[in-house]
């Protein structure tokens, strides 16, 4: 298990595009995935409901979990869908 924590930085903070992005790419990819923002509440990360239930905005922390073979690899695609260029 591999995880990482980023700050949204983006205005509209974690909106349907790069959700949607990210959960394609989880769902894809046969991995176990979570999110959690800093209150601890964690959703699985392979259903857009669920990614959007959290509310993610600008300046809050994001956690995401990844389980499985080539996870630092899907980690990094991941943090890099929801972070965009200038998120990190």
């Amino acid at each position: 298990m591999v995880k990482e924590t980023i700050t949204i930085k983006a205005a509209e903070g974690l909106h349907a595009r790069p959700a949607a992005e990210f959960v394609r790419i989880a769902a894809t990819a046969g991995h176990a995935v979570l999110i959690a923002k800093s209150n601890g509440n964690k959703v699985r990360g392979d259903s857009i409901l669920s990614l959007l239930s959290l509310g993610v905005k600008q300046g809050e922390k994001l956690t995401i979990e990844v389980t499985g073979p080539d996870e630092e690899s899907l980690l990094q695609s991941l943090i890099t869908v929801v972070s965009g260029s200038n998120n990190r």
